[in-house]
């Protein structure tokens, strides 16, 4: 992420206390500096999954191989 992709302060603060949050000052800044970390994390977390990916439950249909 490039400086310039990222939200300012005043979005971030608005977002925060649209979210019904109302940290104060020192809390918010520290918030958004941590940020960039935060959005770091998820671009290693996530991942684009595919139909071909493992399904979390396999159905055997009755009567089958088993």
């Amino acid at each position: 992420m490039t400086q310039s992709d990222r939200t300012s302060f005043d979005a971030f603060a608005a977002r925060i206390r649209a979210l019904g949050f109302d940290p104060p000052p020192a809390n918010l800044e520290e918030m958004f500096a941590a940020m960039p970390h935060l959005e770091a994390m998820r671009a290693r977390l996530r991942r684009p999954y595919t139909y071909a990916d493992e399904p979390a439950h396999v159905f055997r249909p009755e009567g089958g191989d088993r």
